[in-house]
């Protein structure tokens, strides 16, 4: 009869030092020169967006860039 597997707690080689503080996760590695994005949504569902204002955004320190549907809709 095959093992059971659906339900089953599995032990893995990681889940200690993971679980202890101990691990190393994909987000703290920091590499020099790396950027981040952020999406931002609305919180209206089907809502019709009349103007989104970036400016403040813009101005926070370490942005790059801010993307709005608007820039895309007028590059190239």
């Amino acid at each position: 009869m095959p093992e059971r597997l659906f339900g089953a707690s599995i032990k893995r080689r990681e889940d200690p030092r993971l679980i202890t503080g101990k691990g190393q996760f994909v987000d703290d590695v920091r590499v020099p020169g790396t950027t981040y994005a952020a999406f931002i949504r609305s919180p209206h569902a089907h809502a019709r967006i009349a103007r989104i204002d970036a400016s403040a955004a813009k101005r926070l320190q370490g942005v790059v860039a801010v993307y709005t549907a608007r820039t895309w809709s007028t590059a190239g």
